[in-house]
């Protein structure tokens, strides 16, 4: 009875033992999570502190840090709205202008950021809108010079017959006229309280899956009710046709959202005209459905543009 009696104390003790171990164990456990979470809401406080500041530097080391302690869907979000930030940003400085409104276009649509970047995005959209009219200033300026120098010159020189040459047809759209409705979009955008991007055949807007000006080569555009033949032109000068010299959407600024609006600037037989769609949906015709813009400030700017 003594043996079996001193065998149970022992298993009892055993037991404890093991006991106290796993609860310790456990604990140790519950204290490294803690002290993880801990110092992963630090590293992401930080890092959106950076973003106020506007230092995407400090902030991506931020949230990379955080991201070492948990892998969460927040922080990740976080790290690549400031790198896409930052490669838009480097693209503005290199102008490079199309690859970073591509870079803006990508940063709009991440999900479970920050909500700073949508402001951050307008205001770069602003600048690329004034830094993109410089080259064609610049070379304005130049000309002007150049002539200046030429007519100093001749005048100096006996003044001989003119032979007057073929003037060029009129074409209602060039890389100036361009410029000059990136300047007019960024400030009606800011008038309606909207931010816009340009698109074109080197930069496609993804509306609703349909990716734009490539599917005009679908004929599937239809103009306030008819389809109708659209085709992306650089010049506007085919005759019978909607000529696309221009796309713009707040697609890109937004994100995908039920009140988005898409902007054709075309010209047809000589004639500006601007169409709107905010069709976010299939149809059992397959057509996009375009209508003639309403608004008096977007048709006469676009107008004046074309005919300047």
């Amino acid at each position: 009875m003594k043996k079996i009696a001193l065998g149970v104390v022992l298993l009892l003790l055993v037991t404890g033992c093991s006991g106290g171990n796993e609860s310790s164990k456990g604990k140790t456990n519950e204290t490294m999570s803690s002290m993880k979470a801990s110092a992963y809401d630090s590293a992401l406080a930080k890092g959106k502190e950076a973003l106020i500041e506007k230092d995407m530097s400090k902030a991506q080391a931020s949230f990379q840090l955080a991201l070492e302690y948990k892998k969460e869907k927040e922080a990740q979000a976080l790290l690549k709205q400031v790198i896409l930030y930052k490669e838009a940003t480097e693209s503005k400085e290199k102008k490079e202008y199309a690859a970073s409104l591509e870079k803006l276009a990508e940063l709009s649509e991440i999900k479970g950021g920050s909500t700073l970047f949508k402001s951050y995005i307008q205001e770069m959209i602003k600048e690329l809108a004034k830094e993109n009219t410089y080259p064609i200033e610049y070379k304005k300026k130049e000309e002007t010079k150049e002539t200046t120098e030429k007519v100093q010159e001749s005048s100096s020189i006996e003044e001989t017959p003119k032979v007057e040459a073929n003037s060029e047809p009129n074409i209602p759209w060039n890389q100036e006229k361009r410029t000059e409705l990136v300047q007019f979009m960024a400030g009606w955008g800011q008038s309606m309280d909207q931010s816009y991007i340009e698109y074109s055949p080197n930069m496609q807007v993804n509306w609703y899956g349909i990716n734009f000006p490539s599917t005009f080569a679908n004929n599937n555009i239809a103009v306030n009710g008819s389809r109708a033949a659209v085709q992306w032109s650089d010049s506007g000068l085919t005759d019978n046709v909607y000529n696309v010299v221009a796309i713009y959407s707040d697609m890109g600024t937004t994100g995908a959202t039920m009140n988005n609006h898409l902007y054709l600037f075309t010209i047809f037989n000589g004639q500006p005209i601007v169409l709107i769609t905010q069709q976010n949906q299939g149809n059992a015709e397959n057509l996009v459905y375009f209508t003639t813009t309403q608004n008096a400030d977007l048709n006469s700017g676009f107008a004046q543009i074309v005919g300047g």
